[in-house]
């Protein structure tokens, strides 16, 4: 009779065998430690490593515009309708009228420019401001960078952990249906043999029930949570969690935090300062040196092999720039800021006070969460021992199925509390980090 209610049970869990999660705490397996190597594997960590990348390029794209430029520069052009310029003609004609005008023309039907470009800024005020800022902004890339990896490693633990309680769970939940398959038959033999009433064999009944909708529930949690971790590992080739809960606990007693976001106001702070200075530096002169070395060629004719239709043609050009209004259009943009700066700067305070607080209270929910975990522990003890004493009493029939069922059902709801309060623990330690 018992291998016929075993069926009962296990007989509607095969067809899940081919979705089976990764098993339980046991043998060699993927460990915590082994979760974190996984980092750099993750989709948003690669993606922050790519605009680290971007922004350092950016950097280094700045610096290079110190150097000068050179480029080859060379065109062909036919004019279809040549240009005329009126003139004096007495410029030309010493007999003609007074006031009198004659239009020349001042380009042939051909004409052509080759010869190598010069452009170099020999000073740019705003060029130190400019690549400060592009350092700090390489800067908080590796800061938001650092931030990804701390929020994948918290919510990555957490994943961790729902699979080993959600595991514990279930086997918890596979063998208390297995335990009461046997009660069940121990019932239906009491029954059968007229020495227990109709209605404590049905509530036995309706109890195996129950039980076999917990097992098929707990199945669910754990393969939601199985879905869940493969979010941030790949867990082809794993069959096993190898750190429990204390395993996990022990890994991530408190170490020192670190607060990014403090660490990103504090490099918007700097770049707000560099931008002032950049507004300032903006009233200076620039220097600009530009020069060109090359032929022009003039003809009616498109032939330009012919040499004495290439005429030199080359200078040096230095330019020197003063934008004397933007002393009239850069108090407004210095004011704006000014304002954010002092924004930046109360961030900063909020945020420190807030850090502090928020430590303060995170060591006390740990503190709590502890003592909370540990008198629980002690609950279930005590609900253990109680069950299997109902239980040996009930098999010796001095106690009623109601009473056993009551222990059961407290002993399980204790090792449900304790599980939560495990949860909970690790849920304040990564407050922590």
């Amino acid at each position: 009779m018992r291998h016929t209610f075993l069926t009962l049970i296990f007989g509607s869990m095969l067809i899940f065998c081919c979705f089976a999660p990764i098993s339980s705490v046991q043998g060699q397996g993927l460990s915590i430690a082994q979760l974190y190597e996984q980092l750099d594997q993750s989709a948003a960590f690669q993606q922050e490593e790519l605009q680290l990348r971007i922004a350092r390029e950016s950097y280094r794209e700045l610096r290079t515009d110190r150097v000068p430029v050179f480029y080859v520069d060379a065109n062909l052009q036919r004019n279809l309708i040549i240009p005329s310029t009126p003139v004096p003609a007495i410029a030309f004609d010493p007999t003609a009228p007074e006031g009198a005008i004659i239009p020349l023309k001042f380009a042939t039907k051909w004409s052509s420019k080759a010869g190598i470009q010069l452009e170099w800024q020999l000073f740019d005020p705003k060029r130190r401001a400019l690549e400060a800022e592009q350092k700090l902004h390489v800067s908080k890339a590796e800061v938001q960078k650092m931030q990804v990896a701390q929020d994948w490693t918290r919510d990555a633990t957490l994943a961790y952990a729902s699979v080993v309680l959600a595991t514990e769970q279930y086997e918890l939940a596979l063998q208390d249906s297995a335990a009461y398959a046997e009660i069940l038959d121990l019932s239906r033999e009491r029954f059968e043999a007229g020495r227990l009433p109709l209605g404590e064999y049905v509530t036995a009944q309706q109890e195996f029930e129950r039980k076999r909708i917990q097992l098929h529930e707990a199945w669910a949690v754990l393969l939601d949570a199985d879905q869940e971790l493969r979010l941030y590992v790949d867990l082809t080739g794993s069959q096993s969690l190898s750190t429990d809960i204390a395993g996990i606990v022990s890994y991530l007693e408190p170490r020192d935090q670190v607060n990014f976001t403090l660490q990103s106001l504090a490099l918007d702070q700097q770049i707000n300062a560099i931008q002032q200075a950049a507004v300032r530096r903006q009233l200076w002169p620039s220097l600009a040196l530009n020069g060109y070395l090359g032929e022009q060629y003039f003809s009616n004719n498109l032939r330009l092999g012919q040499r004495d239709q290439w005429f030199g043609n080359s200078f040096l050009n230095l330019a020197l720039r003063w934008p004397l209004s933007s002393i009239f259009t850069a108090g407004p943009t210095l004011r704006k800021l000014s304002y954010t700066a002092e924004w930046h700067a109360r961030q900063i305070q909020q945020e420190e006070l807030s850090e502090s607080v928020q430590e303060a209270q995170a060591k006390a929910r740990i503190t709590a969460a502890r003592s909370k975990l540990i008198s629980l522990e002690r609950i279930e003890v005590l609900a253990a021992e109680l069950r299997e004493e109902r239980e040996a009493a009930f098999v010796a029939g001095r106690v009623l199925l109601s009473d056993y069922n009551e222990a059961l059902s407290a002993w399980i709801g204790s090792q449900q509390d304790v599980w939560q309060g495990q949860f909970e623990l690790i849920q304040r330690l990564l407050e922590m980090k």
